[in-house]
């Protein structure tokens, strides 16, 4: 399971974001909280959207994940923005379909964990595919079909 994969910004995830924020701020809106609390969570709604559209679909942030190598066993190395290489493990609740991979990884050096949300706009459709193919059934490039 090796492979080296680049992310470019994604539209897609940003309005998907910007969705999310609209719905969760129609349905705080609704609520009947008093004035101050409404506009207090208005802002922690705001900031969330902010934060994850600067982060994970724009990759503005120097700890934005911008590519990530795949590695034997499980590893991945995620390249940050600011050049830092962070090994971490591929955690066994990753998701992948045909039209999102979403890897859960958990920090190697430190203790945490971290997601990365990958729409097929993220990268080339042929790495995407690739990505999706190494991460379901592994990378048996090297034996011969059965």
């Amino acid at each position: 399971m090796q492979g080296y994969y680049t992310l470019r910004p994604s539209r897609l995830l940003a309005l998907l974001f910007i969705l999310l924020c609209f719905a969760s701020l129609a349905a705080l809106w609704t609520l009947p909280l008093p004035a101050f609390w409404g506009l207090l969570l208005t802002v922690v709604v705001l900031c969330w959207a902010g934060y994850h559209l600067l982060l994970d679909a724009n990759l503005r942030l120097q700890h934005s994940c911008v590519a990530f190598r795949l590695e034997e066993k499980e590893e991945i190395v995620l390249v940050l923005r600011n050049g830092r290489h962070v090994p971490c493990k591929v955690t066994r609740d990753s998701l992948v379909t045909p039209w999102l991979v979403i890897l859960n990884v958990v920090l190697s050096e430190q203790r945490g964990w971290r997601s990365l949300v990958i729409l097929p706009d993220t990268m080339a459709a042929d790495s995407f595919r690739r990505l999706r193919v190494v991460l379901k059934w592994g990378d048996k490039s090297g034996q011969p079909a059965k």
